[in-house]
């Protein structure tokens, strides 16, 4: 992960409402409504706990107060579109993404997370806050990728916490470092030792590797938790599970997903392919 540097290092970059990633947006919330028919009971409440734990951990410049701040209020208010209008004002009044990133969501998600610990609000309120942070920061995860990309294709490739069968995702290491490929495989990682791998090893390309439906609660949540840490992360998704769920990608919000090498090599090129374009830094 690079350091963080000082204010001259980085360009503040604005963006307007019209360039938030909506087609991110309907997937992740896609995902949120099919949730509770998907995971087992309770891991939903332990994703949501994930996602604002994630966030809660980024650097925050406000000093939380002693009343809720608009945004987290409106985060576990009745109004699912509050949350989201309020971004959008300050976008469309010229604060910069990373100052909505690490300041007022990740604020706020520091916030509920107090509120949490301390039984001051239900559960059921703060997973619905949760899945409406999920969404706002797949909107904004295009807008906080690194200005420049490490020299050659370089992705990270692992198996689902609790995966058992990993030849096939070392033998697809092999085959894409053949072509050229710097491939860091992390196998046998429980899920928090790989989302620190994640970070350190600064991955902008992703390619996870599940052989059943029955990680697919370990896959969701993985994949959930990358892009809290990492919001402009690409992600494909293979393995037999992708022939045993025709919606797997929907599901999981992955951006890709390949049951064989064919397909995951020209999906991996198309997404680094796709980083090439302008990017932005995101501040550490």
């Amino acid at each position: 992960m690079p350091k963080r540097g000082t204010s001259s290092d980085h360009r503040e970059e604005r963006i307007a409402p019209r360039d938030m990633d909506w087609d991110a947006m309907e997937q992740a919330e896609t995902v949120l409504d099919r949730m509770p028919s998907v995971l087992p009971t309770g891991s939903v409440a332990l994703l949501a706990r994930e996602v604002i734990a994630r966030l809660a951990e980024r650097p925050v410049a406000a000093q939380m107060s002693n009343e809720m701040t608009p945004l987290a209020a409106s985060l576990i208010g009745a109004d699912d579109g509050a949350p989201l209008r309020l971004v959008m004002r300050l976008l469309a009044g010229g604060v910069a993404v990373e100052t909505v990133y690490l300041t007022h969501l990740a604020g706020a998600a520091r916030e509920l997370g107090h509120l949490w610990e301390q039984d001051l609000v239900p559960s059921a309120q703060v997973t619905i806050a949760a899945g409406r942070i999920y969404m706002i920061m797949r909107g904004l995860g295009a807008h906080l990728a690194p200005v420049e990309l490490p020299r050659g294709r370089h992705a990270i490739f692992a198996a689902v916490p609790g995966e058992k069968h990993t030849l096939g995702i070392s033998m697809a290491a092999d085959l894409f470092r053949k072509e050229g490929w710097l491939i860091d495989l992390k196998i046998g990682m429980s899920h928090d030792e790989l989302i620190e791998e994640v970070l350190r090893t600064e991955a902008s390309l992703m390619g996870l590797s599940a052989s059943s439906k029955t990680v697919l609660p370990e896959l969701i949540r993985l994949i959930a938790s990358v892009r809290m840490s990492l919001p402009h992360i690409r992600i494909l998704v293979s393995g037999s599970i992708v022939s045993q769920e025709p919606d797997l990608k929907r599901i999981c919000d992955a951006d890709a997903v390949a049951s064989d090498f064919e397909t995951a090599r020209t999906a991996l090129q198309d997404m680094w392919d796709a980083l090439g374009g302008p990017t932005r830094r995101i501040l550490q």
